[in-house]
């Protein structure tokens, strides 16, 4: 067995190809951790058209556009999206402000925050033992080394989800994030 130190939150970096069902698997992990009395704190994405990104807040249920129209020529473009700087400034706001908490959960870091600093790159200077018990963090593959070259060490642990597994990971990562003592071998 580890024993996470007082000074780190457990973290999981949760990735996989598109499509292989992490938003929905934060979803319901969060609904999850708040059934059994885990008090919540986390950013959801999700995608309301080609290029158009909408968040919601796990902790208030508040959603708004995480994007601007694409062809109005404001916001940081990063590939097909345009992104709303004063959203992603509310998203950091609204998590510095309901913190701290039982877990964190962030769907998604990108290349925004992982290669440019920008957007919600501050959650990884969140992540410090006031912050939370646990965080998941959700990162594109083709991150991931970066995500990793950032999040606190050594509690850091790779959930790669496809879709022949995400069914069966939920209860597993349910019972980590809450775990007073866990190995890696459980993911």
């Amino acid at each position: 067995m580890v024993e996470p130190e007082e000074s780190t939150p457990r973290v999981f970096l949760l990735s996989g190809p598109r499509q292989a069902g992490k938003s929905v698997l934060c979803q319901k992990l969060a609904a999850r951790l708040q059934q059994d009395a885990v008090s919540v704190v986390g950013l959801l994405t999700s995608h309301t058209g080609p290029h158009d990104l909408e968040v919601t807040e796990i902790h208030t249920g508040e959603r708004y556009a995480l994007t601007l129209p694409f062809g109005d020529g404001v916001g940081a473009e990063l590939g097909r999206f345009r992104m709303d700087a004063a959203a992603l400034e509310r998203g950091v706001a609204s998590l510095t402000r309901a913190l701290p908490a039982g877990a964190l959960i962030v769907d998604e870091l990108g290349p925004l925050e992982l290669r440019l600093g920008r957007g919600w790159q501050p959650v990884f200077a969140m992540l410090r033992p006031e912050c939370c018990r646990s965080a998941l963090l959700v990162v594109r593959p083709e991150l991931l080394a970066e995500a990793l070259a950032q999040a606190p060490e050594p509690f850091t642990t790779v959930v790669y989800v496809t879709p022949a597994n995400r069914d069966r990971l939920l209860e597993p990562l349910a019972r980590l994030m809450t775990a007073e003592t866990w190995s890696r071998t459980d993911v």
